[in-house]
């Protein structure tokens, strides 16, 4: 089997959803994907083990390049082959209505690949830029989202052979707005097990000094603005007023410059910063080894039209360490703490926060047990060969 895969991620690709669970897994299963899309930056090798990489040149932004983008799309699907069974568009929403027609003149199965609400996204970019932007720019955004929202589910998704979500809850946003249920099915944030679960913590004599005697929380992944890092000062400040051995490590860092001068001066300005070891950017085996050094995790998620719909990878891998999880409740971490018996899911508020760590942290064998769960249902859940072998199953049917 056979797909051509335009992707709106730029190549090649880093995201383990494509890496990992196109790059190797569907790979396994006899299933090869060629990639279509546009690079980071121009010269660069473009590697793909699963089949070929077909850029149409380098990443453009601003609005021209936003214009051009599904028009040069539309000029590279030439390269389709007899194989391609199946043309499938991710995030794209004019290329896929473009892909769409496409696929009924070449007779072949159009799928959708939808890993974000682009629709929502656009809007709420929109509203981020009143009283910060010029008015006209502001409408033009306006007019983008709702022009997005009105071809993406009137004239793409409800057309599509099928359509994968990211998220229980994204399935249930689609069919709210009319999109057959039958023709969908979740494809959450995965993780490669056995990786995670030979991940080996820092040597004592790796550790910084400062760690003697303290309890260790851990954090990992980006910090920027959008991820509310402040909140996690505000638990940590709460937590040490009832463990004050408490020391919070972020395994991480912001996006941009501006952010992490942001992000320093504000854990500078809580009064905590010889609680908090920040790592900075790590690879990612560094990264997981000194998380792996914690007693238990924290996975707060800000709600929101974005968030909501999302599969966060946090807890996820937090579980896969066999770390006990204290994460709030967006629809799919919820799903996932309680399913699996390896964390807590509590209101995103510092004090909660606080008192469901207290618990864990009062409790050695609790916490063991937990990690025992999580381990076991993430490798029976969200393993990518299991995921792998879900996608497979689809794409067979539908061609048969």
């Amino acid at each position: 089997m056979r797909l051509l895969f335009l992707m709106r991620d730029l190549l090649p690709p880093f995201r383990p959803d494509v890496a990992v669970l196109f790059g190797r897994e569907l790979l396994r299963l006899g299933v090869r994907s060629d990639l279509l899309g546009q690079v980071q930056q121009a010269g660069g090798k473009l590697e793909w083990a699963a089949g070929e990489i077909w850029a149409h040149g380098r990443h453009a932004g601003g609005m021209l390049g936003e214009f051009l983008r599904p028009l040069r799309d539309l000029a590279m699907v030439r390269r389709l082959r007899p194989d391609h069974q199946l043309i499938q568009v991710r995030d794209k929403i004019r290329t896929g209505w473009l892909a769409r027609w496409y696929c009924r003149l070449r007779g072949r199965c159009f799928v959708y690949w939808m890993s974000f609400p682009m629709a929502e996204g656009y809007a709420v970019r929109a509203e981020q830029l009143t009283g910060r932007a010029p008015a006209p720019l502001i409408w033009l955004h306006r007019l983008k989202a709702a022009a997005a929202h009105r071809l993406f589910y009137l004239h793409v998704a409800p057309h599509a052979a099928y359509v994968f979500v990211q998220s229980e809850a994204m399935l249930e946003h689609m069919v709210a707005r009319g999109v057959p249920r039958e023709r969908m099915s979740a494809v959450p944030m995965g993780v490669d097990a056995a990786m995670l679960a030979a991940v080996q913590p820092l040597a004592a004599h790796e550790r910084p000094p400062a760690w003697a005697g303290r309890r260790l929380i851990g954090y990992l992944g980006a910090l920027g603005r959008a991820r509310d890092p402040e909140f996690l000062l505000q638990a940590l400040a709460k937590l040490r007023e009832q463990e004050p051995a408490a020391l919070l490590l972020l395994a991480g860092d912001a996006p941009s410059d501006e952010e992490r001068r942001w992000l320093r001066s504000c854990i500078e300005a809580s009064g905590l910063a010889e609680h908090v070891h920040l790592t900075g950017w790590l690879p990612q085996a560094e990264a997981l080894r000194w998380l792996a050094c914690v007693e238990l995790a924290w996975s707060p998620v800000p709600r929101g039209p974005l968030f909501d719909v999302s599969s966060p990878t946090k807890a996820v891998e937090y579980l896969g360490l066999g770390l006990p999880c204290v994460g709030n409740d967006i629809p799919d971490q919820q799903l996932v703490l309680e399913r699996s018996g390896g964390g807590l899911c509590v209101p995103m508020t510092p004090q909660a926060f606080a008192e469901a760590s207290l618990s864990l942290l009062g409790d050695t064998e609790h916490r063991r047990a937990m990690g025992v769960k999580g381990r076991a249902w993430v490798a029976a859940h969200r393993d990518y060969g299991v995921l792998a072998a879900e996608v497979a199953a689809v794409y067979r049917r539908l061609l048969d």
